[in-house]
């Protein structure tokens, strides 16, 4: 993934995602299979034939007639319509992704329909039928699967970051302090500025590395004492490695 896509989600804060501005677009992503110094010019006569096609689309709508706020109906065929339905009751309303990306893909439905309206209306009909919303919903798709792969891939990047940063804190405060408490972790190590998450994550692959690089003993309590147990992390014997995902 670019450091261009990276960036540009950080910059897009989370209330943009989920207040209802950023899922009124339509993302895609694209990208370029080689790069050219000179393009071929597309030719003149292909241009002219889509600029005619284009016209007559304009004409068909009355364009010229945009200032009057005139309206022309559009409607679906009853083979348009079953398909829509069985869309709108399943794969439109699919929320299996990521919250974030469930977000982003609230208006799917609205946006088939949009879609769907220009590509009859290029076919100079005022009925949306089959080919239209199923051309309408492969673009629908690829704007998933765009969503996906844009902002799930970035936010495990992001965790991965955050993740490999909080092992190599713990180690190096292990590594002065010998022993330490989960408490003294959060408190002390982080001074609270580390989720949960991002700790039990950092713990865990600590642990689950090969050989493990720390270890985890429960302290002695006082007995019929109350209360959670608490365990003593320390480094495993040896010099121990950051366990880093690259």
């Amino acid at each position: 993934m670019g450091i261009g896509v990276v960036s540009a989600i950080g910059l897009m804060r989370a209330r943009e995602l989920t207040n209802g501005c950023a899922n009124r677009f339509l993302m895609l992503w694209a990208e370029r299979d080689k790069v050219v110094p000179f393009p071929k010019a597309t030719p003149q006569d292909s241009v002219d034939a889509l600029a005619v096609r284009m016209l007559g689309v304009l004409d068909f709508v009355q364009a010229e007639r945009v200032t009057e706020r005139d309206h022309m109906r559009i409607e679906l065929t009853t083979q348009a319509q079953g398909i829509y339905s069985q869309l709108y009751r399943g794969e439109l309303i699919d929320d299996s992704a990521s919250e974030r990306v469930t977000a982003l893909l609230e208006r799917r439905a609205p946006m088939l329909l949009r879609l769907a309206m220009i590509f009859a209306l290029c076919d100079l009909q005022t009925q949306i039928d089959v080919q239209h919303i199923q051309a309408a919903m492969g673009w629908i798709r690829h704007g998933v699967e765009s969503a996906k792969f844009v902002f799930d891939k970035a936010t495990d990047a992001a965790d991965s970051d955050r993740t490999n940063a909080a092992v190599k804190r713990i180690v190096d405060f292990l590594r002065v302090k010998g022993t330490t408490t989960r408490w003294q972790i959060t408190k002390e190590c982080f001074q609270g500025h580390a989720s949960k998450a991002t700790i039990d994550a950092a713990i865990e692959r600590l642990l689950l590395a090969s050989p493990p690089q720390i270890t985890i003993q429960p302290e002695p309590r006082i007995r019929c004492a109350r209360g959670r147990q608490t365990n003593i992390y320390a480094l495993s014997v040896g010099r121990p490695v950051y366990a880093v995902e690259k």
